[in-house]
């Protein structure tokens, strides 16, 4: 009924508008009723739960662990009441989906909750375990299993990570004493930045730091065996070690470090040359262990395994020989996950390609929405804080993309098939050869752009030649000759597929090197903002998960999105979350940097989100920035000037000279500047502050009022006010302190961790 419905002749010319109007409502109805036949009300599931987790993330407080549960205990009492009411029946299970989302969200961090470090210490003796060692150029970072700290903060984190500047021998397991100094897991840079806080948190780790001259080995508080999460993570680190030493005595030099990546999951070795390089062209992720090689690791098993069971005969027509390697292919992903060290992408990647491989298994289509929506509902119920990430958004949209865009063209190819000269079959010999490649590449960057435009404000432009390039040599050269190596290892006769394996990594990092050194392949763009993002994501849902003439409904959401994407405002003040850097808008329209001390990671990702191609150490970032060993000074865009005083002798001299004054100090009564107070930042977290025709305008990375666990506790006592007005003595200001700036950020030292 609905599809004949939906059939019908379009309105025309001359029609009174009431039978227009009913006709266009029969038709959407009808439209409507075709989706709900084809199942498109389960694919909207996982949206309605990324809508819960996204309603619990905005939430300003922590909500209670049993408040969801029962809400959704109720609402499937009532769709259960209301399953013959077809429509109160979808309106329930939607609401029972987002309160799924919103539940899981809450439950993880309930499950994940850890002590943070509530401030910066001074030098402190840490004992621990050694959990993880990352190789990286010019240092060592450590994620420690702590024993003791000495002298022991207030809160004594569980899990901590810690950068050495010198390369140290330790390995996984192993007991270690140190001399640090920890900081709390860090603010964003600035407010709706990437923020380091909370994935800290959800990684279990409740400070970092850095190390203070040599590592020692062993440690007098540990007494017995390491805890068994360490004793696991010691036997993987073996066995990956193992591999690595297998893999880099075979293959030498940068390619040995990136063959070693593609297996292991270590990237310590490669030069950031490289790695900037592949970047530029398109191809880094497939550096980094996540659906690419999962996939390709699968397909691979599941072709061999499959094509040698069929030569049996007496196998092929008998057993059901696809699902055998369909289960093979699920184990040898499973040991690749193991042995690659789990990170959050390659779990995440293995789930859809579980949910992919036991979907083949029971004969049941291998990659469809309904296989996606299934995968997207397993990663948010177990991993519900990847929603926010790019690794989560960019996977998701770009399969999205390809599998509609294959649900879409293959039917029509495959009806026009049978004309040898056809559209069809051309098409169809396109979608299976290097043309089809292309296409897919060109289709997932088209889905990823503003997704990587919004996390990284880059957008690489020769990705798809980048990828139609090296794509082929890894996954018909590369991989399938690393999977022959590891086969081989045991016979003792992997070297030399080791080494061919290697010649084909060195032409892929040439062809990455050759798109990157075209001109004008990486784009700054600035700041878009989160609605933006949002509303072009639901565009881009409705594009992929209907079937009817409803889906061009998501073209004006998309361009809504972009429309309303970019963030327009250019702040008159930056200061990050250490409230040690204070960055200004100069005359010239342009960021000075006022602080004699300086954030540079903080800078730079400043300049980065107005697309400013300055590098956070370029001179020209103190042009007309006065400094003296009393404090700096600089004339601000609008007229006037910002101070920053580093003594409180300098504040009165300000106080009387500077239209703004930024300071952790009390100014002294009758000050005629507006005074920012620094002190505020321990509530606040980063501030990016406006100019205003009504007057200034605080944005705060922590909102007003907002209490999270991944937030750094707030110190005891009332938050100051961030603004002081001209003239305003201090006993008023006491006065006016009551709510502003309630919540409680976290402080890192944020040029250790740039976004993973």
């Amino acid at each position: 009924m609905a599809a004949a419905v939906a059939g019908r002749a379009w309105p025309v010319a001359g029609v009174w508008p009431g039978h227009t109007l009913d006709v266009w409502t029969g038709r959407l109805r009808a439209w409507g009723a075709l989706e709900l036949e084809r199942g498109r009300a389960f694919l909207m599931l996982p949206v309605a739960m990324g809508a819960g987790i996204l309603l619990y993330f905005a939430a300003p407080d922590e909500p209670t662990v049993a408040a969801p549960l029962a809400l959704l205990a109720l609402l499937c009492l009532v769709a259960l009441r209301l399953r013959e009411r077809y429509a109160a029946f979808l309106v329930m299970a939607a609401l029972a989906a987002m309160t799924v989302g919103f539940a899981a969200a809450t439950l993880k961090t309930h499950w994940m909750k850890h002590p943070i470090l509530a401030g910066e210490t001074g030098v402190v003796r840490v004992e621990a375990w050694v959990e993880a060692v990352e190789k990286r150029e010019g240092n060592d970072r450590l994620t420690l299993h702590v024993i003791a700290i000495n002298p022991a903060p207030e809160r004594m984190p569980q899990r901590i990570r810690v950068t050495s500047r010198t390369r140290s021998a330790v390995a996984v397991g192993q007991p270690v004493t140190l001399t640090a100094r920890l900081r709390p897991p860090a603010d964003p840079a600035a407010p709706g930045h990437y923020d380091f806080g909370r994935d800290a948190y959800f990684m279990g780790l409740g400070a970092s730091g850095f190390v203070i001259g040599a590592i020692t080995f062993g440690a007098a508080s540990a007494t017995g065996d390491p805890p068994w999460p360490v004793q696991l993570r010691a036997r993987l680190d073996s066995v990956r070690n193992a591999i690595s030493t297998r893999i880099r005595a075979a293959i030498p030099g940068p390619a040995g470090a990136i063959a070693d990546a593609l297996v292991t999951g270590k990237r310590d070795g490669i030069p950031e040359g490289i790695n900037e390089a592949m970047r530029a062209a398109g191809t880094y992720h497939i550096l980094s262990i996540s659906g690419f090689h999962m996939a390709l690791v699968a397909a691979l098993i599941f072709a061999v395994v499959r094509g040698g069971l069929a030569l049996v005969p007496s196998l092929a027509l008998t057993r059901h020989v696809k699902a055998w390697a369909a289960l093979v292919a699920l184990l040898v992903s499973t040991a690749y996950l193991v042995i690659s060290g789990a990170e959050v992408a390659t779990q995440r990647s293995w789930i859809m390609i579980a949910v992919v491989l036991v979907g083949v298994a029971l004969d049941r289509g291998a990659l469809t929405l309904r296989t996606l929506a299934l995968a997207a509902i397993a990663v948010l119920v177990i991993a519900p804080d990847s929603l926010l990430g790019p690794s989560f958004q960019m996977s998701f949209a770009a399969t999205l993309a390809l599998i509609a865009g294959y649900v879409t063209l293959r039917p029509w190819a495959e009806r026009h098939s049978g004309d040898p000269a056809g559209w069809g079959r051309s098409l169809l010999i396109v979608t299976n050869g290097v043309i089809g490649l292309a296409t897919s590449s060109f289709v997932a960057s088209v889905a990823t752009t503003p997704y990587a435009a919004f996390h990284f404000n880059t957008v690489h432009l020769y990705g798809v030649a980048g990828n139609l390039l090296g794509a082929p040599i890894i996954e018909f050269f590369v991989m399938p000759l690393q999977i022959l190596a590891l086969l081989l290892w045991p016979f003792g006769w992997d070297k030399p597929v080791w080494a061919l394996a290697g010649l084909g990594i060195e032409l892929f990092v040439r062809s990455g090197e050759w798109v990157a050194s075209w001109p004008g392949g990486r784009v700054i763009v600035p700041s878009l903002h989160p609605t933006g993002l949002l509303t072009l994501s639901v565009g881009f849902i409705i594009l992929g998960l209907f079937s009817t003439p409803l889906r061009w409904l998501g073209l004006p959401a998309v361009a809504l999105g972009l429309l309303i994407a970019p963030d327009g405002q250019r702040p008159l003040l930056l200061v990050d979350g250490e409230g040690a850097t204070v960055a200004a808008r100069a005359p010239d329209g342009t960021l000075r940097v006022v602080s004699a001390r300086g954030n540079r990671f903080a800078v730079q990702r400043w300049l980065i989100g107005e697309a400013d191609r300055r590098s956070a150490t370029d001179e020209t970032l103190q042009e007309g920035v006065r400094c003296d060993p009393l404090g700096c000074a600089m004339p601000l865009a609008g007229g006037g000037r910002i101070a920053v005083p580093r003594h409180p002798d300098a504040l009165p001299d300000d106080c009387r000279e500077a239209r703004i004054v930024v300071t952790r100090n009390d100014p002294p009564p009758g000050c005629a500047a507006i005074v920012i107070d620094l002190r505020a930042i321990a509530w606040t977290g980063a501030l990016r502050i406006h100019a205003d025709p009504s007057g200034l305008r605080v944005e705060p990375a922590r909102p007003a009022g907002a209490d999270r666990p991944w937030f750094r506790p707030r110190p005891p006592g009332l938050a100051p006010p961030v603004l002081r007005l001209p003239g305003r003595t201090e006993a008023a200001a006491a006065a006016g302190r009551t709510t502003e700036a309630e919540p409680s950020p976290d402080l890192e030292d944020v040029a250790l961790e740039p976004a993973q």
